[in-house]
This record gives C-alpha cells, structure tokens and sequence, in this order.
C-alpha cells in the first residue's frame, strides 16, 4: 500500500502542482494509494507517527522539502516494515540532490511504482538541553543554521521560488550574513575519544550526505549509508577569504584550503563558547551551547535509482 504525504505550499505552490501530475499517474495505473495533504507544521510528524504504528509494512512517499521530509522523521516510531519514496519540490533539495534522485516527476514515478534498487539509510539524530530531533541531511552550527534560519524567514525566497531560483536565497544569504557573522571557539570531542579545540569558528556541520544549503558540497565523502557522519569545521579564516572560498564549496573544492577540517565519526559533541543557531535539515533547531550528533541504530530503506 502507498500513502503519500504532500505539502502543498512547499516552494510556492511546486508541491501542490506536482502532486496533481502524480496523481494523474497514479489513477492512470490504477494503483492503491491514499493521500494526506498538510495543512500546517506538525501533521507530516502526526502522520508518520499513526503509519509507523499502524499501517506498516508499507511506502510512504513524502512530495516535499528537505524540511518536510524532517518533519516526518521526527514523528517516526520506528523504520521497520516502512519503505520510503521522495519526490523532491522544495528549494534547496538536499536530501535528492545527495541521494541522486532523478529530475523529472516521470522518472521518480516509474522509480517509486516499480522499485528495483533500495538503500537502507543512516538517520542522523541532534541533541540539545533535553531536546532531540532527527535529521536526513545535515545538522549545523553557526554559520550554515544562520542561513537556513534568515533564508526561511526571507519574504525574497518565495519569489525566487517562483522565478525557480529558490536555491539563490541561500547564496544570497551566505553573503549577507558573512558580513555580519560574529565567529565563535569550540571544543570538540569525537567518538569520546581526542579533543579539539577550534577559535573563530564559523561553523560546524554533522553531514550524512554530501550536500546541504542548497548544493554546497561540504563533505564530498559523506554517505547516507556508511554508519558514519562527515563533520566539517571552518574556523581562523578571514571573511574576505571565506567570501572567495564559499563558491568553491559547490564543487567540493574547498576541502583543500586552510581552515577546513573534516572528519568522519559516528557521535560528536560540540560545546560552544555561547549559544548559537543550530539547525536540523535546514529547519530551525535553536540557540544551544552544547550539541551532540550521532546515528540512529535503525536504518530507513528508501526506493533509489
């Protein structure tokens, strides 16, 4: 049985149009499915919840965002018997973009209908203060939250979502705030082991796939299904040399300048001089001091291509 979780304003009304396209597929084949259209924060969670409890074994299929598919993560009791489909029409498209999902709404569809490849995936968990939310993509301190955090709120996201140019908003951000970032001091400790100490940082980022931010390949190695997380920190650069090295994070080519570290590990804990703005996917997590990244021990099985 499939079940399809829709947000229907997800980039400016992309998600409504595609899920009517879908739909038509659907009907056309004659397939068995049922529907749930969000109607505000919270549902996909709710949803999750109640199908992971109740409706399993079965596909879900989120038509979303990277915060959509977040949404839904955190309401899930459990990863057994579910097998996860995404069609991808939010703005930055990170989770689709690391996965290597198709483009066309066709291709997804055949893909999603006659699955042949799966991938039992890692799921990232972020805890702070007692509180604890999970992630698909990346979860982030400083810098990166900071412009997740303003591109969400920016009333320009949702004309460069109609323009199809939502990802800008986050390079149109980066610069924005690069001016006015105010760098902090970590310590870091990995796998409880060694502990490293960092002064100016600009941020910190658990990443379980490659991409986040809408196409910055901060750690061109990281992989949804090694059982590890890539961290990156940048820290001791000048603005002006952040400014000149942030465009090359596109690429990935900017793992070779001085000032960025990575590592791979399975469990992080990062205490911060002061509170800062930590992110889950792009979604708002908070301002916290002390953060710790880890991994489930269940892995989701999502259709692939």
């Amino acid at each position: 049985m499939y079940y399809f979780i829709v947000n229907p304003v997800s980039s400016s009304g992309k998600g409504l149009r595609l899920w009517q396209e879908a739909r038509e597929i659907l009907d056309d084949g004659n397939v068995e499915y049922e529907s749930f259209i969000l109607e505000g924060p919270g549902e996909a969670a709710e949803l999750a919840r109640f199908l992971s409890l109740n409706r399993t074994p079965c596909t879900i299929v989120v038509v979303g965002g990277d915060g959509t598919i977040n949404e839904f993560l955190s309401g899930l009791v459990t990863c057994q018997g579910i097998t996860f489909g995404y069609i991808p029409t939010g703005s930055g498209n990170d989770f689709a973009r690391g996965m290597r999902l198709p483009s066309r709404l066709e291709d997804i569809m055949a893909m999603i209908l006659s699955p042949s490849k799966f991938r039992n995936i890692n799921i990232g968990v972020t805890s702070s203060g007692g509180q604890k939310k999970y992630f698909a993509v990346s979860s982030g301190m400083g810098y990166d939250a900071a412009v997740c955090y303003e591109s969400y709120r920016s009333p320009a996201k949702y004309l460069l979502n109609k323009l199809h140019a939502g990802k800008l908003i986050y390079l149109l951000n980066a610069l924005k705030l690069l001016v006015s970032i105010r760098p902090f001091s970590i310590r870091l400790i990995m796998d409880d082991q060694k502990l490293h100490t960092y002064q100016n940082v600009y941020f910190a980022a658990a990443m379980n796939t490659r991409y986040e931010g809408g196409g910055f390949m901060f750690c061109p190695k990281a992989s949804p299904v090694d059982n590890y997380l890539d961290l990156i920190v940048v820290e001791g650069l000048s603005k002006w040399k952040t400014l000149l090295i942030l465009p090359t994070a596109f690429k990935g080519k900017h793992v070779k300048f001085q000032g960025i570290h990575i590592f791979r590990c399975r469990r992080a804990v990062i205490q911060s001089d002061r509170e800062v703005c930590v992110h889950i996917d792009g979604e708002h997590f908070g301002f916290c001091k002390k953060v710790s990244f880890g991994l489930l021990k269940e892995k989701l099985r999502v259709i692939a291509g």
